[in-house]
């Protein structure tokens, strides 16, 4: 802190240098505090007295504390020189033609939401916040440069904060008492549901395999801890979705980088994934609750119902509310006021594309779809980026983007902003300025 002070105070450097200081620092804390926000949620929403007030019910789902985090990169970016309007101006015609159309959705389906404006107000601004998240990222690590971001710290930071976060839900609920009476699906409000922690271990999970593939020997003991950990933990917790997720993602980033196959990885990795579900088996589990994921497939393959978790009647419920506005939606944040089978409580139909068809129609989900299928293949077919950041980045955002498919990952701020880093790092190292 010392060194920095005495940068910024220091008459002998030229200006360009002092900035160039302060933008690496800012990618990186403002990088780390998404990182780091699961801590936040737990310490805010965990009650040891089983009491929880007001703001504490309001700012469940882990929220907030990403939000936060989302709005102050943002303006970090824009304090250090971000220009938005510059930077449309310098985006393909495509890419404007397909942001332009997505924007006048999203403002059009918000102006005609009936069910609940004000709600779809909110939403909108918080998807603002989400693009500019993505734009913001990208100009500073343009700023500060790779080589300052201290990458392989990021990718610790972010399984440590999920093993932690995860850590201290088990002991709250020791504390509790595992064979008391609580019915922990109601009584807590900020990680009751399976939903939650898989949130949460989804992408630490895919940071710590790709690193042990990309770097072996390199802080592999480490990540092979936290990968144990965070496995054990999840499972635990009966989060099943982040296996679905991990899993397909790991298929296809072994079709695409040789790293992934190597003996090396196939081992450890499979070691510590085997030993967090050992680990997650012999761990006691709560009465009641959707604790044990291991159970609850083995309990699950019997009864379809059971498996599913009632997802079926959400798509299919989804695909018929989307025909009543097929072209620009009924807005974000709606569906639990619109679905019947939500009940006023459910916030999204559990299927990304359902989510994004049912907020914006097939226009303007149409077109959010193409503008995440252009960034795609520029980030990972057409950048230049370093082959780590590459691989952490695909396996994080493949592993988001499957587990998105069987629940409503991408309506929370902590998923969509850890996605958006994980498409913007491959594209701010992988082109020049000009070529975006």
């Amino acid at each position: 802190m010392w060194e920095f002070r005495n940068l910024i105070n220091s008459n002998t450097l030229p200006p360009k240098l002092i900035g160039y200081e302060i933008s690496s620092r800012a990618a990186f804390l403002s990088i780390a505090a998404i990182f780091l926000s699961p801590l936040l949620s737990v310490i805010f929403l965990t009650s040891w007295n089983g009491n929880f007030s007001d703001w504490q019910t309001v700012a469940r789902l882990f929220f907030l504390p990403a939000l936060y985090g989302e709005i102050a990169l943002c303006i970090v970016a824009l304090a250090i020189g971000l220009n938005l309007v510059q930077s449309f101006r310098k985006l393909l015609v495509s890419a404007k033609i397909i942001l332009g159309l997505w924007l006048f959705v999203l403002c059009g389906a918000t102006i005609l939401a009936d069910a609940n404006q004000p709600v779809a107000i909110l939403g909108a601004g918080f998807w603002l916040v989400h693009a500019m998240t993505f734009a913001a990222v990208v100009y500073l690590i343009r700023q500060a440069g790779l080589e300052h971001l201290r990458l392989e710290k990021l990718a610790v930071m972010l399984p440590l904060a999920a093993a932690a976060a995860g850590f201290t839900i088990y002991i709250f609920a020791n504390v509790k008492g595992l064979d008391g009476d609580v019915d922990w699906i109601s009584f807590l409000p900020a990680y009751a549901h399976i939903r939650h922690t898989g949130y949460i271990f989804a992408p630490a999970l895919a940071v710590s395999l790709a690193h042990l593939a990309a770097k072996p020997g390199e802080l592999e003991k480490t990540h092979l801890m936290l990968l144990t950990i965070n496995s054990a933990l999840m499972l635990w917790l009966g989060s099943r979705g982040p296996v679905f997720g991990i899993l397909t993602a790991l298929m296809i980033c072994m079709i695409c980088f040789p790293a992934m196959r190597s003996v090396r990885f196939v081992t450890r990795a499979g070691i510590a994934g085997t030993a967090g579900a050992i680990l997650s088996l012999l761990a006691p589990l709560p009465q009641h609750g959707a604790f044990g994921a291991i159970q609850r497939f083995w309990s699950g393959s019997a009864d379809p119902s059971a498996f599913s978790s009632g997802r079926l009647n959400f798509w299919i419920e989804t695909v018929d509310l989307i025909w009543q506005r097929p072209l620009l939606g009924h807005g974000s944040l709606q569906f639990q006021f619109v679905s019947t089978n939500a009940g006023g409580i459910y916030k999204h139909p559990h299927d990304s594309i359902l989510q994004l068809l049912f907020d914006w129609g097939i226009i303007g989900g149409g077109a959010f779809l193409a503008m995440i299928a252009l960034l795609i293949h520029m980030a990972f077919f057409k950048a230049k980026a370093p082959p780590y950041v590459k691989l952490v980045c695909a396996m994080g955002f493949a592993t988001m983007c499957v587990f998105s498919l069987i629940d409503g990952l991408f309506f929370y701020a902590y998923p969509i902003a850890v996605s958006m880093i994980f498409l913007a790092l491959p594209i701010a190292t992988g082109f020049s300025e000009r070529q975006t």
